[in-house]
């Protein structure tokens, strides 16, 4: 293994995604369950998807030699988020 092997950031897209759901409200204003699982359904995929968008990102820039001093586990928090929000197309 190489030392790019060992520090790269890796997260489950299925993991963080149930775990998001679990951070959101649990009932349904009104009763409305079919919006409820339209939000839950969209939440979900925009999590699942961010996270493997972030994975990808992460593993391009791991695999580029020239830009191996610019992985995302190397950023600040706030160059982190300015990424991330260049990732957000949902």
């Amino acid at each position: 293994m190489t030392d790019n092997q060992i520090n790269r950031t890796h997260i489950d897209p299925e993991k963080f995604a149930f775990h998001f759901l679990d951070s959101l409200q649990k009932e349904a204003p009104h009763g409305d369950i079919e919006q409820l699982a339209k939000q839950r359904l969209a939440a979900y995929l925009s999590a699942y998807y961010l996270i493997e968008d972030f994975n990808n990102l992460e593993n391009k820039s791991f695999n580029s030699a020239d830009n191996n001093d610019e992985t995302l586990s190397h950023l600040s928090y706030s160059a982190l988020l300015e990424r991330i929000s260049q990732l957000n197309k949902y």
